[in-house]
């Protein structure tokens, strides 16, 4: 005979209900703390109230005389002097187009009187760190607390209230400084926020047919990240160098544009940052060169500066710029070959500010601009080169910068 089977309240029964207990405590403790985290990942940080939409065009202050006024247009447009980079020698030390100390500045091109000149007229004065040529400052200053000194004499001196950063080759690619440049310009940022202001953050990207390079994107995760206010992206439009086929220069603007865009969503969403109600474009600017481009073939017209502004008033875009309004004039008969580019003039016959008027229109001047939001405090802590023309004549003591075609 065989022994009846083991009933279910034999020894082994108070161990299996203890196991079963622990599965359902860690079951519910799981959900406790996956579900939360789940709608973290899902929700955007809040977003931020798009801002006036402002037209100023970059002024090369070294390639002009320095009785010229930074604003050849109205004098309500606001102006972009361009641009700031290390001293001499790649010092930690800002310098107009890496010739002209803040004070050689004031005595060789009087600066510091014409900006006020400007702003008593009504203008606008943002002034550009980078371009491309010369040494960006976060390049030259071996850490965040000399970066954020030498950034400061500027918008100190000058009182500055929204910077651009125009980065393009080495100034791009150089992660380290990439790193550096970000934690400076948060500090900046945290700085003004102590003293009741803001600053104002724009950074300009080189773009082509595809929108951003990587090293621009990593650009811009690597300010948002350290925790940058960030008001928008610039991308410049100009300068393909590669066949347009039937397209004009407004189109090919157009689809570098649309593929910035497009880039951005996904960067922000990414990131899980949320975009003002315009979306992208309400963070977004345009900088064509007007003219003659560096490229030889590329010739940005009248018409393609109607075309494009069209483009930005439908999609509302944050910003346009334009390189520059030195040469917003038609060349002189002494010009010879209008096919090369020059510093001066667009190469095309044009009156006199034409493209600041038909670029500009239906922008405001004021590019005091709401700011994209930084991001969660878990994420925080982690340009096409444009044509460079020849300073002014420098100070006696130091060299000038021979031109780089």
């Amino acid at each position: 005979m065989t022994g009846p089977a083991a009933s279910p309240s034999d020894g082994r029964s108070p161990a299996w209900r203890v196991l079963v207990g622990l599965l359902v405590a860690l079951t519910v403790a799981i959900g406790i703390i996956v579900v939360p985290w789940f709608l973290l990942r899902d929700e955007a940080a809040p977003g931020a109230t798009a801002g006036p939409r402002w037209f100023g065009g970059y002024f090369d202050v070294t390639a002009a005389h320095p009785a010229a006024t930074p604003v050849p247009g109205a004098d309500s447009d606001a102006v972009v002097l361009a641009f700031v980079t290390a001293g001499p020698g790649g010092a930690c030390s800002p310098a107009w187009g890496g010739v002209y100390s803040l004070t050689e500045a004031s005595r060789a091109l009087d600066m510091d009187h014409r900006i006020a000149q400007k702003r008593a007229a009504g203008a606008t004065v943002t002034v550009s760190f980078g371009g491309a040529r010369g040494t960006e400052l976060a390049s030259a200053c071996g850490t965040v607390g000399d970066l954020i000194g030498a950034y400061a004499k500027v918008l100190e001196r000058y009182t500055i209230t929204t910077v651009d950063f125009d980065l393009e080759n080495a100034a791009l690619g150089d992660v380290v400084a990439g790193d550096r440049r970000a934690a400076a310009i948060a500090g900046l940022q945290s700085r003004a926020r102590a003293k009741g202001s803001e600053l104002s953050v724009w950074v300009t990207l080189p773009s082509d047919q595809d929108g951003l390079g990587t090293d621009g994107l990593r650009t811009i995760r690597q300010l948002l990240q350290a925790g940058v206010r960030l008001s928008g992206v610039n991308a410049m439009t100009m300068d393909y160098g590669v066949p347009l086929a039937d397209r004009s220069m407004a189109g090919a603007a157009i689809t570098a544009l649309t593929a910035v865009h497009d880039q951005l969503g996904r960067l922000y969403d990414d990131l899980h940052l949320a975009l003002p109600a315009g979306g992208a474009w309400a963070i977004m600017g345009a900088t064509p060169m007007i003219g003659q481009n560096d490229v030889r073939d590329e010739v940005f017209a009248l018409d393609d500066a109607a075309t494009l502004n069209a483009f930005a008033q439908k999609q509302r875009l944050a910003r346009m710029s334009m390189w520059s309004l030195n040469r917003d004039r038609a060349c002189g008969a002494d010009r010879l070959d209008v096919r090369t580019a020059s510093d001066s003039c667009s190469g095309i016959a044009q009156g006199e500010a034409a493209f600041a008027a038909v670029l500009g229109r239906g922008f405001a001047a004021e590019p005091t601009l709401a700011v994209s939001p930084a991001p969660a405090a878990s994420l925080a802590g982690e340009a096409a080169s444009r044509y460079a023309s020849p300073p002014a004549p420098p100070p006696a003591s130091t060299p000038a910068p021979t031109r780089d075609p």
